[in-house]
């Protein structure tokens, strides 16, 4: 659908019960306001309801008692932040405001009047952001140009219902979803405009809910950006008819089951964060691009693998890069230290002929962590972009060949919380992908640049993917036959725990997709794989287990105990 003359600042109206808000709608709000491209016309209020309500005794007979327990947990326990009480006044306060009473149709359908629906169509707004109400149908859901728009906090093809981001907890689902969408008359089957997949937090609900809807606030304004900048609107698929039954407020016996398994999950949680720790190891085998895109599901052969392996579980090497240097293979990595919670960037020199390791040598040491160390060419020119999340800062470095080091040439992008940092030049213009760092392993995040030396300036559709299974990067970009293609993390079980290859069929400065083609598994024994790089006929990858770590454990519950303190970045 495009929209045509589609202004500068689109125009807005606000759907809600009453002027105080929950924080996550303060928040939404707030984000289209900052950024400039939507402006508040209209608030549309629900009229209070002064019916006379039934007597005590009716309610007592009427009261839904197996779902007793639910209620009173949700009423007195239940405390996401995203729910605190904020008044609206100073957003909204100054607004023409319209309060309208709805017709109940069937057991749950809000209609509204012609004459509140014409009101509403007289402010001209373009979208209406529902936050109150019910199920809303009829005239009003094509009372302005764009429609009505409602998060649903959930997997709309899985839970519907209420309440959200509780069954997949219940069910042991590890992802939750969240879903932005433009009503239709069908119920959780509108026109989606945003979609992410979040990691379910299974210890804690309001943990749970609150990380799902964080990641989220801001995608009204995001879709806003869209149509403003592409003058188009993202919603051009037909609505989908969601198969996944209706959740409702769970009965007694379920809350039990819920809050127990909640509890194992709490103590389990901690148990395996302080007593184990991951050991990565890098692994090098021979295996070409196109041999991993010959089937649907590659899986490595151990037995086949030269490892490259730290001496003791208190030390991994991950995130291995190989490139070919000086008719050498250079293999480049993360040298991690439990002992001082931090890395190095290392390497060894890999002998093809007798398929042995040089001993390892450091490359780059900062004051700071340091993993990911992306390398590619760029005319003669070897350069690194490692990850320096903790800095706020995306940075370059050169090879040195007469130190056999890394030394800082610039910084790319100063202000930014990057993770995996992956480069690609596509159609001479370069790409910088990482997922972001208020979601590491969910938001993939896009800058460009018509050179190197920048500036580097966001993409247009960011964040292009909000996907615990396949956002962030998992190693450099490869070409095969003419396609290009981007491995990227699935961290829905585990964090790195395979490796989805896409195939990206659009890239431009203002368009982003891709589709996934194959899959990467580790080798059987081992719990995950998230880096891979090609060079010749080699593949490197590295692969995980899991250990216990005195040094680890003994971290972990310094910082239990509050003895750790915060990293703070080193600016120079």
């Amino acid at each position: 659908m495009i929209a045509q003359g589609t202004p500068r600042r689109l125009r807005f109206a606000v759907m809600c019960n009453t002027l105080v808000l929950q924080q996550w709608q303060h928040d939404a709000i707030e984000s289209l306001l900052s950024r400039g491209e939507a402006e508040p016309v209209l608030l549309i209020l629900k009229q209070e309801d002064l019916s006379p309500k039934p007597g005590l005794l009716r309610r007592i007979v009427r009261y839904p008692w197996r779902k007793l327990l639910f209620r009173k947990y949700y009423q007195y326990f239940f405390r996401p932040g995203s729910f605190r009480a904020v008044s609206a006044d100073e957003q909204l306060g100054g607004l023409p405001r319209i309060r309208c009473k709805t017709a109940l149709k069937g057991k749950y359908s809000e209609y509204f009047s012609l004459e509140d629906v014409d009101t509403i169509r007289s402010h001209r707004p373009d979208f209406i952001l529902k936050f109150g109400f019910g199920i809303i149908r009829g005239e009003i859901l094509e009372s302005a140009s764009y429609g009505i728009w409602s998060f649903h906090h959930g997997d709309e093809q899985k839970y519907r219902g209420i309440p959200p981001a509780f069954y997949e907890i219940l069910y042991q689902d590890n992802k939750t979803g969240t879903i932005l969408q433009r009503l239709t008359g069908t119920l959780d089957g509108g026109i989606i405009l945003r979609k992410g997949y979040f990691p379910t937090i299974n210890h804690s609900w309001s943990a749970n809910l609150d990380q799902a809807i964080r990641l989220s606030v801001h995608w009204p304004a995001d879709v806003c950006h869209e149509i403003v900048t592409q003058n188009t609107f993202p919603a051009d698929t037909q609505a989908q008819m969601p198969a996944a039954p209706v959740f409702h407020e769970p009965e007694n016996a379920t809350l039990l089951i819920f809050l127990f398994r909640m509890f194992y999950n709490k103590l389990r949680f901690h148990f395996l964060e302080v007593f184990t720790a991951e050991n990565w190891r890098i692994g090098i085998v021979r295996t070409r691009a196109a041999d991993l895109l010959s089937e649907v599901t590659f899986s490595l052969d151990g037995k086949a693998v030269d490892w490259l392996s730290a001496s003791g579980p208190d030390q991994y090497y991950a995130d291995g890069f190989i490139v070919k240097e000086q008719s050498r293979q250079l293999l480049v990595f993360e040298d991690y230290s439990y002992r001082r919670h931090k890395a190095t960037l290392s390497g060894v020199w890999y002998n093809e002929r007798d398929y042995s390791f040089s001993a390892p040598f450091t490359l780059l040491n900062e004051d700071w962590h340091l993993s990911y160390p992306f390398l590619f060419r760029d005319g003669n020119q070897l350069w690194c972009i490692p990850e320096s999340l903790q800095q706020n800062s995306i940075m370059l470095y050169r090879y040195d060949e007469a130190t056999n080091r890394f030394l800082y040439h610039s910084t790319l992008i100063e202000g930014v919380a990057a993770a995996d940092p992956t480069l690609v030049l596509h159609q001479h213009h370069y790409y910088l992908f990482f997922t972001s760092g208020r979601a590491t392993n969910t938001e993939l995040q896009i800058w460009h640049s018509a050179s190197l030396s920048g500036p580097f300036e966001p993409h247009e559709l960011n964040p292009v993917k909000a996907n615990i299974s396949n956002a962030r990067p998992a190693g450099p970009f490869f070409s095969v036959d003419g396609k290009l293609f981007r491995p990227a993390q699935d961290c829905s079980r585990t964090y790195g725990g395979r490796v989805i290859i896409n195939e990206v069929k659009l890239l431009t400065e203002s368009e982003f997709l891709e589709l996934p083609v194959t899959s990467l598994n580790p080798p059987g024994g081992y719990d995950g794989l998230h880096t891979i790089s090609f060079s010749g006929d080699y593949l490197c990858f590295d692969a995980k287990k899991l250990v216990f770590s005195p040094a680890s454990a003994l971290w972990q519950i310094r910082r239990r105990l509050g003895m750790v303190k915060p990293h703070k970045p080193i600016r120079e």
